[in-house]
C-alpha cells in the first residue's frame, strides 16, 4: 500500500486525471450496461417485434432449429443479412431462457468496447509523451462511455448493438498483424480471427455487410503490398487464410443457400449492382443530393448523437466544431497509420454509401459505423495541432466546452433511463410480466390488442410462457369477458412503438410532434397509465402493474 502510494506521488497531474478518467469510464460503463441489463424493459416495443423475434429464432436452437438466414431487411434490397447473430448469441442462453440473457451478450460487447477503445486510441496516438496519451485515451474513453443513444441499443437484443466492439475488435487484430510482432503460428491465429470477425460484422447489418467487406479488401491489399516489398512473399498466404476462415465461420448460411439456389445472395448482389447503377445515374441522383445526404448523415451525427438538441443553433454548433476537427484530425494527425487506416476507410465508405440513402431515414443505429468518428477526430486534433500557444488555448477551451456539454447532457439521459428501470416509477420489465404470468391460472386468456399482424406470434408473452413459465396461456388481440388484462402503471413512450388505450379496444401509434425533443430517437419519457376504463375486477397488483379479470 505505502508502495502504491509512493508510486502515485510521482505521477503528474494530468496523468492521474488520465487514469481517473479511465476508472469512470469503467464504471459507467459496468453501471449502464451490465447492471443495467438486468432489468430488460424494452423486450417488446417499436413498429415491429424484433426482437422478440430473434429471441424465438435463439432460444428455437436448443430444439435443432438452426437459422441459416438472419432477420429480412425492410428497406433497401429486401434482403436477409446473414445469420452468424444468431450463432453468437446462442451460448448466453445456457444461463436460461429469460430474454434478459440474449440481451445480457450486446450489454457485455458495449461494455467491453470501452477498454478496448481506449487502448486502440492510447495506440493511436504514436509520437506524443505517455501523459498526454493516458490523458486523452482516458478523455475518449470517458466520452464513448456516456453515450446515450449506445447505451439504450446495448440493453437490446438487437443485431446492430455490437457492431462498435466489433470494429474496434478488427481494427486490433488488424493493427497486431501489421506490427509483426508475433510467430508466423500467432500471425496465422490473428488472421484467422481477422476472417472470423469480419464474418460476424457482416452478419450484423446491411451497413457492414455492404461496408466491411470493402475495409476488408483495401487492409489485405495493404499488407500485400507491405510484403511483397520486403519480399516476403510467404506471408501473401495469411489474408487468404482469412479469407477462408471468414467463409467457413459462415457454413450455416451456405447450407441454407445451397437448398435455396443462392437466392439470397443474387438478392444481396443485385442490391450492390442496383446502387451502383443509381449513383452513376445523374437524372436519379444529382450530385448536390448526394453531397447533402453525406453532409447531413455526418453533421447531424454529432447534433444528434452527443448534443441531443434538435434546433438549428445546435446544428450550426455541429457543423462548425466537426468540420474543425475533421480537418484538423486528418490534417495534423502524426499517429499509427494502420488503426487510423481502418477506421477512415470504414467511415469514408459508410459516407458513401450514405450519399445514396435519404439522409432524414437514417436513424442513430444506421450510423454505428462512425458512432465514435468524433470522438477520434476530437483527439486527435488535440493531440498534434501545431498552432501559437494563445489559438491552442482558445481551441481547447471550446473543444472541451463542447465536451462537458455532450458529456453532461448524455449522462442527464443515462440519469432517466437508470430511473425508467430502477427508480421509485420505473416501468415494467421481463421479469415482472414473468412473475405475473406465473401468478395466472393455467390456460388463462390473456388479451392485448398490440398482438397482432408480426406480433400475433412474436410477442412477450407468447415467448415467456413458451420457455419459461409453461401456463399454457392464451393470447388474443380482441378483449372479451374473461380475459386476463395486464396493465402497467407506466408507460416507456418512444417514438415509433405502439400502446394500448385504456379500453383496451385498440392500440395507438406512439409519434412525436416535430417539436418535440423526443423526436431524437432514443429519447423517451415516461408517462402514468390512466385508469382501465372497461369493466373490470382487479385480480392482482404489483409495483409496475394491474392485472384484471374482465366483466
Amino acid at each position: 500500500m505505502f508502495k502504491l502510494s509512493s508510486e502515485l506521488k510521482h505521477l503528474s497531474k494530468i496523468t492521474l486525471i488520465g487514469y481517473s478518467l479511465i476508472f469512470l469510464a469503467i464504471a459507467v460503463g459496468f453501471i449502464t450496461r451490465i447492471i443495467a441489463v438486468f432489468q430488460y424493459v424494452s423486450f417488446d416495443i417499436g413498429q415491429d417485434s424484433d426482437q422478440v423475434r430473434d429471441a424465438f429464432a435463439v432460444i428455437n436452437m436448443w430444439k435443432g432449429e438452426w437459422p441459416t438466414l438472419g432477420p429480412q431487411v425492410t428497406t433497401v434490397g429486401r434482403h436477409h443479412i446473414l445469420p452468424l447473430y444468431y450463432y453468437l448469441f446462442f451460448p448466453f442462453t445456457i444461463l436460461g431462457a429469460d430474454p434478459v440473457f440474449q440481451a445480457l451478450p450486446n450489454a457485455l460487447f458495449s461494455f467491453l468496447s470501452i477498454p478496448l477503445l481506449i487502448y486502440l486510441v492510447y495506440q493511436l496516438l504514436e509520437n506524443l509523451q505517455t501523459q498526454t496519451r493516458i490523458f486523452l485515451s482516458g478523455l475518449a474513453g470517458f466520452w464513448y462511455s456516456t453515450l446515450y443513444g449506445e447505451i439504450f441499443i446495448s440493453n437490446f437484443q438487437w443485431n446492430p448493438s455490437s457492431i462498435p466492439f466489433f470494429l474496434l475488435a478488427f481494427t486490433l487484430l488488424y493493427y497486431w498483424q501489421m506490427e509483426e510482432k508475433f510467430s508466423f503460428l500467432v500471425q496465422t491465429t490473428l488472421w484467422a480471427g481477422y476472417g472470423l470477425i469480419l464474418a460476424i460484422l457482416i452478419s450484423l447489418h446491411s451497413s457492414t455487410l455492404f461496408i466491411m467487406p470493402i475495409v476488408f479488401t483495401i487492409s489485405c491489399l495493404i499488407f500485400i503490398y507491405k510484403i511483397t516489398k520486403r519480399k516476403r512473399y510467404s506471408l501473401i498466404s495469411l489474408p487468404i487464410i482469412s479469407i477462408l476462415s471468414a467463409i467457413l465461420a459462415l457454413f450455416p448460411y451456405w447450407v441454407g443457400e445451397f437448398g435455396r439456389g443462392f437466392r439470397n445472395t443474387k438478392i444481396i448482389l443485385k442490391t450492390v449492382i442496383g446502387a451502383k447503377s443509381s449513383s452513376d445515374n445523374s437524372a436519379l441522383m444529382s450530385l448536390v443530393k448526394r453531397l447533402s445526404n453525406i453532409f447531413i448523415n455526418y453533421y447531424k451525427l454529432l447534433q444528434e448523437a452527443y448534443l441531443w438538441n434538435p434546433s438549428w443553433i445546435y446544428l450550426a454548433i455541429s457543423v462548425v466544431f466537426l468540420s474543425l476537427v475533421t480537418y484538423l484530425g486528418i490534417t495534423k494527425f502524426k499517429g499509427n497509420k494502420y488503426i487510423w487506416l481502418i477506421w477512415c476507410s470504414t467511415w469514408a465508405i459508410y459516407l458513401y454509401a450514405a450519399s445514396n440513402l435519404d439522409s432524414e431515414i437514417t436513424v442513430f443505429h444506421y450510423k454505428i459505423l462512425i458512432l465514435f468518428a468524433p470522438i477520434v477526430l476530437t483527439i486527435t486534433s488535440l493531440a498534434y495541432i501545431d498552432f501559437s500557444s494563445r489559438v491552442k488555448r482558445i481551441f481547447y477551451i471550446c473543444t472541451g466546452i463542447i465536451i462537458f456539454i455532450s458529456c453532461f447532457t448524455n449522462l442527464f439521459y443515462d440519469y432517466q433511463f437508470m430511473l425508467s428501470k430502477y427508480g421509485n416509477n420505473r416501468v415494467i420489465n421481463t421479469a415482472d410480466i414473468t412473475q405475473i404470468i406465473n401468478q395466472l391460472p393455467s390456460r388463462a386468456v390473456l388479451c392485448d390488442p398490440r398482438v397482432k399482424n408480426r406480433r400475433k406470434v412474436n410477442n412477450q408473452y407468447n415467448y415467456i410462457d413458451t420457455n419459461i413459465t409453461r401456463k399454457n396461456i392464451e393470447v388474443v388481440n380482441i378483449c372479451t369477458s374473461g380475459n386476463y388484462v395486464i396493465h402497467p402503471k407506466r408507460l416507456l413512450l418512444i417514438d415509433g412503438t405502439f400502446v394500448n388505450d385504456t379500453n383496451y379496444e385498440k392500440p395507438y401509434y406512439v409519434k412525436f410532434t416535430p417539436s418535440d425533443l423526443q423526436k431524437l430517437w432514443p429519447i423517451f419519457k415516461i408517462s402514468d397509465n390512466g385508469m382501465i376504463t372497461r369493466p373490470s375486477q382487479l385480480f392482482l397488483e404489483t409495483d409496475t402493474a394491474r392485472v384484471y379479470l374482465l366483466n
